[in-house]
């Protein structure tokens, strides 16, 4: 039980530092500035476009790490954390020390289907 406490301590942290990162890219997004909207600066806008499609992406990869930690969580509450969700064979405890996110055993992450391209 003890080890199950630990692991939801350590995503409930992760998910807190992810969403503040969320946060903090928001507000340094420059589309969300005004003081950058009324630069008359050369090159601004082009600057302005680069920092945002970037500011997207990595918004977009956090959002994904929230979604797996939150439904890693949900999986804890019950009782189904570190089983493959394909399978059903317990994910290795070695995977989940290096991806406590892992919702897939290290064979079953390898099939095509669930490989990204």
């Amino acid at each position: 039980m003890n080890s199950v406490k630990k692991i939801k301590e350590l995503l409930t942290k992760h998910q807190q530092k992810v969403e503040e990162e969320i946060e903090l890219l928001d507000q340094d997004d420059p589309v969300n500035s005004n003081e950058v909207a009324e630069s008359s600066e050369p090159g601004t806008d082009s600057w302005v476009a680069d920092t945002h499609t970037r500011t997207v992406a990595i918004k977009k990869n956090l959002q994904d790490l929230l979604s797996k930690i939150k439904r890693s969580l949900q999986s804890l509450s019950l009782g189904k954390y570190g089983k493959c969700e394909n399978c059903g064979k317990k994910i290795e405890a070695e995977r989940l020390s290096a991806m406590p996110v892992a919702n897939l055993c290290i064979s079953c992450s390898k099939l095509p289907r669930f490989s990204k391209k």
